[in-house]
């Protein structure tokens, strides 16, 4: 902006790195040579399903029939030649990725046995033998990464011999390398609960986190045995800990509990039929507990499952978002990558998904469970958690821009100019500013500051600014400054506080203005802005009379928002004397939580509404629920629908988006970028109805995560049918005057809502809502 104007106005108005790195990551995680029970061993047959491995089956019709392996990756198997030949459009790629990496180890190790000494080939071959300095021989080196190679190609099928054959790989190269520079170890422990053996899983993860001498080859290696899988989780529970070996203790956990929950109640113990199979660990332990002991170790281990969700946490923030949001697909290992936390994340999602998506409601529990840790989505436009305190309006810039001290280069201009402002319906949004007739690119808000107790004690003070027929954005004034500095609540720092609120509103040249005219009823702040702070900045931030300048904090903010808009337009500060607007800036003051800035906004959505309905899974089940619905719709706005990913994303991406978007089932909760791009949209003005069949399409989970992405404390409640009646104070309301006073629902209600965005619940005191409606940035959701 080139000018900021201050001034009267009268206005004419309508209303990881290579994982195979040359040298050891970290000398004291190093590992070498162990044995695992094969996982066919008697008792443990049974297993196979609970954990996503079936036996060998035809992909094709699933028969274990006169199964004849596949020749090129021989660990996939078909009844016939017909299936087989079905089959080959699907499996091709990865079938031929095992054959090339598997000739590629065969080369190696030719090579290997022709370079070699005779001693080291003798060791390389032997089982249970250890060669020392196995990988400090650069001729080894190829030998062990082709070794890599090929069992990260064998865990693209999911068979029990692929994954055991991986799991061969990786056990022969910490034997043949006990410093294990190429990191298996990580890989082990998942492919060991994918198979079944959760005892061997947990030796695994105790010796690491408590031994973990792996350099020392004149000591024991891997040699804990039969260690207890019950006992508590505290040598675990460091933020130096291995992050996969952590994912995997807290799955072990969790499996362990939900079996132990199978016989709570069960006295029979031969009796026990679960909906969901059974491990081997809790089926051998409860023969020797009594039920009063079996609910005891059940809420141990629901505790330190607990426990471990917020040590992985604690670890890297970011893991189990990945996890349960990333989607269905394992990524592929990366070859090199830097060593940050999104990076990690992404590796030991790679080694551990597996298992968890095959650990039969383990990602369901974890949903809910990890709830507390979502990260609120911050993209293009950004959320701000509940009881969070910003120095800016609307989240969808303000959240961006940085709070800056001006330097006094720039001073806002005195605006006394005759002119007319309309209340024009402007940009893709239609969101209705007051715009100069004269002068498009112009526009105008109104501001204002109070304060309750001025000057006396306990004061308290708000701000509001109007920027639209009806559309206010308010809040109360904090009681820290922008730069940390304690203050006292008074009636010029509220009406300071409310021009950097006009100015932090939106990003003004992006709706279309190159100049800004703010009304203000503050003598103070229109001199002190457009003449006193001149002086002030020539005598060192001092007056003229050398005492410190009152509100420092403020001015230096509102002349760095001023020095911000310089180069992109013009801004002014008029002066008004509209009574009206005090009244709304009171009454945000005393009303809001101590200590939080509450934001409000209005955005119009003009008189013909777009509608985007997303339909992604059961379009047929809306037209059935809600055919009255959708036919009103179409007589009111112009309305269309999306049923596939592809779509929705376009459409949400056109210019102009939808002003309305219609979510009428829950795949919004499992496609991430469909997620985004509907947060995205709302905060830039949208209305975001949460229809249809959402509530009864999603787990409590995701239903839970939705909303805490968003950054709302909204969770799920009980599905009951009630009598349910309009908030009393909506009761006046032009809206409100066209819905029922009471209904009855069967449905899902909400909790957690606070009072002001309840719109029907059932009263009594209940902290249950059964519609609720609250601003998301410029937007509404509900």
């Amino acid at each position: 902006m080139d000018t900021i104007y201050l001034g009267i106005l009268e206005p004419a108005m309508d209303a990881i790195g290579y994982l195979g790195y040359d040298s050891p990551l970290d000398e004291n995680n190093v590992s070498g040579s162990c044995h695992f029970t094969d996982a066919k061993s008697d008792g443990d047959s049974d297993l196979f399903g609970y954990y996503g491995l079936s036996p060998q089956r035809c992909p094709v019709c699933a028969s274990t029939l006169g199964l004849r392996c596949c020749p090129g990756c021989e660990v996939v198997s078909y009844c016939g030649s017909a299936h087989q030949a079905t089959h080959r459009a699907k499996h091709k790629q990865v079938c031929n990725a095992i054959k090339r990496t598997r000739q590629a180890l065969e080369r190696e190790e030719t090579t290997l046995k022709s370079t070699s000494h005779p001693r080291v080939i003798e060791n390389v071959f032997k089982e249970g033998v250890f060669y020392p300095d196995f990988w400090s021989r650069p001729t080894t080196r190829g030998y062990m990464r082709a070794r890599l190679s090929a069992a990260d190609a064998l865990l693209k099928i999911d068979t029990a011999p692929a994954v055991e054959q991986a799991l061969d790989h990786f056990t022969d190269m910490i034997r043949l390398n006990r410093m294990d520079d190429l990191r298996v170890r990580d890989f082990i422990p998942g492919l060991l609960l994918r198979l079944g053996h959760e005892q061997e899983c947990y030796d695994f993860l105790k010796w690491w986190a408590t031994v973990n001498d792996s350099a020392d080859t004149t000591r024991p290696y891997l040699n804990i045995h039969n260690a207890d899988a019950f006992e508590p989780v505290d040598m675990f529970c460091s933020r130096t800990a291995n992050l996969s070996h952590l994912v995997m203790l807290t799955l072990l956990k969790l499996r362990l509990s939900l079996d132990l929950q199978a016989y709570e109640t069960r006295f029979e113990f031969d009796t026990v039929r679960s909906d969901r199979p059974l491990g081997k660990l809790v089926r051998s332990r409860v023969r020797h507990m009594s039920p009063q002991r079996i609910a005891k170790t059940s809420t141990a281990l629901t505790a330190q499952y607990h426990r471990l969700c917020r040590a992985v946490n604690d670890r890297n923030p970011h893991f189990w978002d990945a996890l349960i949001d990333g989607g269905t697909d394992v990524s592929i290992m990366p070859q090199s990558y830097n060593p940050g936390p999104l990076e990690e994340a992404q590796v030991a999602l790679h080694q551990c998904k597996a298992a968890w998506q095959e650990s039969e409601d383990a990602l369901v529990m974890l949903e809910v469970d990890t709830c507390p840790f979502v990260s609120v989505y911050r993209g293009p436009t950004t959320v701000v958690a509940a009881g969070d305190t910003q120095y800016a309006a609307p989240a969808q810039t303000a959240a961006n821009m940085e709070i800056r001290r001006g330097a006094g280069s720039v001073f806002p201009t005195q605006y006394n100019s005759p002119e007319t402002f309309a209340a024009t319906s402007v940009g893709h949004l239609g969101v209705v500013w007051f715009v100069s007739i004269s002068q498009p690119g112009k526009v105008l808000v109104y501001v204002d500051g109070a304060c309750t107790n001025n000057g006396q004690a306990k004061p308290r003070a708000g701000w509001a600014v109007v920027h639209g027929p009806g559309d206010v954005t308010f809040g109360r004034l904090e009681d820290k400054g922008p730069f940390g500095d304690d203050s006292v609540a008074t009636s010029n720092r509220a009406e300071l506080r409310a021009v950097i609120a006009a100015l932090r509103l939106c990003d003004w040249q992006t709706e279309g203005f190159n100049s800004l005219v703010i009304a203000t009823d503050s003598t103070y702040v229109v001199d002190g802005a457009t003449g006193w702070a001149r002086g002030w900045v020539r005598n060192g931030r001092k007056t003229r009379t050398g005492a410190h300048v009152k509100n420092k904090d403020l001015w230096e903010l509102l002349l760095g928002e001023t020095e911000r808009w310089w180069d992109r337009g013009e801004t002014a500060v008029a002066r008004s004397d509209e009574p009206r607007f005090r009244d709304v800036t009171i009454e945000a003051g005393r009303q809001t939580a101590p200590q939080t800035t509450t934001l409000t906004v209005n955005t119009r959505l003009g008189s013909n509404p777009r509608i985007l309905a997303l339909c992604l899974e059961y379009e047929d089940l809306f037209d059935d629920c809600f055919g009255s619905l959708v036919s009103q719709l179409y007589s009111k706005a112009k309305m269309e629908r999306a049923t596939t990913t592809k779509t929705a994303l376009q459409v949400l991406n056109q210019n102009p988006p939808p002003s309305v978007i219609l979510v009428t089932d829950g795949a919004i909760t499992r496609q991430k970028e469909v997620f985004e791009r509907v947060v995205d949209r709302l905060h830039e003005g949208a209305t975001v109805v949460l229809a249809g069949c959402f509530s009864s399409n999603v787990t409590t989970g995701q239903f839970d995560r939705f909303f805490a992405r968003i950054g709302l404390p909204w969770r799920r409640g009980n599905y009951r049918r009630k009598t349910v009646s309009l908030r009393q104070q909506l009761g006046n309301s032009g809206l409100a005057n066209q819905l029922p006073s009471a209904y009855s629902q069967k449905a899902v209600f909400v909790k957690n809502v606070g009072k002001s965005a309840v719109w029907y619940s059932e009263g009594g005191g209940s902290d249950m809502a059964a519609v609720a409606f609250t601003k998301i940035g410029l937007g509404r959701l509900g």
